[in-house]
């Protein structure tokens, strides 16, 4: 029996006015241990979805991704045994589902090939996903821009300041990305589209250089959060605490329902915010500093 572990980290996609192209990468993890017999023998793309529709729900989406690779490349895989759980809760904008298609397009690769090629990955984690704003930090970590190329995706990191820290707030509900996407408009008028773009470079800018008036700057967007907050119960208090506490800006972390607040300071300064924050929050929300991740997804081969 061989087995491997597959680490993949907590995203925020979006970040205000990064709509579906900015991602952040964060200290949390769902983790997959993927075991399977090297003599068992192979089976086929169909064989494989044969299985992978037949899993309990906590598998399935591992697996079908699993199946995905072996669909797009025409090859044969072994079933193999799946294991995968950790830090990240489902349907809270956080991206759980892109941790379940990269670990299981990874394990898929790393049986199939014998390496990780993250490049690879990207073009088919946003096939799968739609779009790579999750996908992208998911695979490289820290934070990084992309975009969709038909049936591919590029993506670049940028620079984020060592000053900056994330705090997450966490409901204890769930919002679906199908619903939340549903309140968006087909189209936005010619000069809030301007404004987007001024918010989002003042964003980018603020990251880099931890400039808490840049980052200010960059906290207003015209795209998705104003349709999106109303769906949150409970948003209005829980930005008006970050903005309270010294937050630079606070923005919904990929559809939602959990938010993100952007402060700047020193590690000492950030755990202080931190106790306050917990302090005030309602019941139903939980708040963290998860820290930012620099290396992405991340395997390891067991004995």
């Amino acid at each position: 029996m061989r087995q491997f572990e597959i680490s993949v980290p907590a995203t925020s996609g979006n970040l205000g006015p990064g709509y579906d192209c900015l991602g952040l990468a964060l200290k949390l993890y769902n983790r997959a241990l993927v075991s399977w017999d090297a003599s068992s023998g192979l089976l086929s793309a169909r064989a494989l979805r044969e299985w992978a529709e037949g899993l309990p729900f906590e598998q399935k989406a591992l697996a079908l991704a699993y199946t995905f690779y072996a669909e797009e490349k025409a090859v044969s895989l072994p079933e193999i045994g799946i294991s995968f759980g950790g830090d990240i809760p489902m349907a809270r904008g956080l991206g759980s589902s892109a941790t379940c298609v990269l670990a299981g397009l990874a394990a898929a690769q790393l049986i199939h090939g014998g390496s990780c090629g993250k490049e690879e990955l990207l073009a088919l984690g946003t096939v799968l996903e739609g779009h790579p704003d999750n996908i992208a930090p998911a695979l490289f970590g820290g934070l990084v821009l992309s975009k969709k190329e038909g049936r591919s995706a590029v993506c670049t990191r940028l620079p984020c300041h060592e000053t900056i820290h994330p705090f997450l707030l966490i409901p204890d509900f769930e919002l679906s990305t199908a619903a939340s996407r549903a309140v968006l408009p087909d189209q936005v008028p010619h000069q809030e589209a301007a404004d987007q773009i001024a918010s989002f470079g003042f964003l980018l800018q603020g990251l880099a250089g931890g400039r808490r008036d840049l980052l200010a700057e960059g906290n207003r967007d015209f795209l998705h959060q104003p349709y999106r907050r109303k769906l949150v119960e409970g948003y209005d208090t829980i930005e008006g605490i970050l903005l309270d506490q010294a937050c630079s800006a606070v923005v919904l972390s990929g559809a939602g329902p959990s938010l993100l607040g952007l402060f700047v300071g020193s590690e000492q300064e950030a755990e202080i915010v931190l106790t306050a924050i917990q302090g005030e929050v309602p019941g139903a929300w939980e708040a963290c500093r998860p820290g930012i991740d620099s290396r992405g997804l991340t395997y390891s081969v067991l004995p």
